[in-house]
């Protein structure tokens, strides 16, 4: 009877500390008025997917980390305009955590775009046009134009370039909007 109790006694403290590591495993914060952090104290098991969300359940910004060791990542959403937006952080096994927050910028910008280099000449894109109308995305190898698409629908739009050439003097995007918008985005 008492090595039953010992035994139970045990497990309920390994199931507490097991409980309270994996409850503090992924912290969502926001630093700044327009900065949230992403925080994981320990190495995630396999691909993790933020997903930030605006008020109305559109997508702002989707982005799939794959890391073997803790870590943390910045979003800095000072390009969206002023609102409560939701941060989901999920691996293969489901939802992780998740937060909400309100973005304290007072100008209304049309368009968030960014661009993420994945090596080997390809490079992705992503733009979330909040009022919906078409998008010209520009692709320059320096100050060579070598691609350029319009998109119908471009609200929450993520794409993959590739490109088989370049010359080694930085590809650049070019993002601009039928309402007159106009912005280049790098890759970093």
């Amino acid at each position: 009877m008492k090595k039953l109790f010992t035994l139970l006694f045990v497990a309920g403290i390994a199931a507490g500390a097991f409980a309270k590591s994996e409850g503090t495993a992924v912290v969502i914060r926001q630093t700044e008025t327009t900065k949230v952090a992403v925080a994981f104290n320990e190495a995630p098991q396999g691909t993790v997917i933020v997903k930030i969300t605006d008020a109305e359940d559109r997508l702002i910004l989707r982005d799939r980390i794959n890391k073997t060791e803790a870590f943390a990542k910045k979003y800095d959403l000072k390009a969206l305009p002023q609102g409560a937006y939701s941060v989901v952080v999920t691996d293969e096994s489901g939802v992780l955590t998740s937060g909400s927050f309100n973005n304290f910028v007072t100008e209304v910008p049309t368009v968030f775009s960014r661009v993420a280099p994945m090596g080997d000449n390809k490079y992705r894109l992503l733009v979330s046009n909040l009022d919906a109308k078409d998008i010209e995305v520009m692709i320059y190898d320096g100050d060579k134009l070598i691609h350029t698409e319009k998109i119908d629908n471009p609200q929450g739009l993520h794409k993959i370039y590739s490109f088989d050439k370049v010359s080694g003097a930085g590809i650049n995007f070019k993002v601009k909007t039928a309402s007159g918008f106009e912005s280049y985005v790098t890759s970093l």
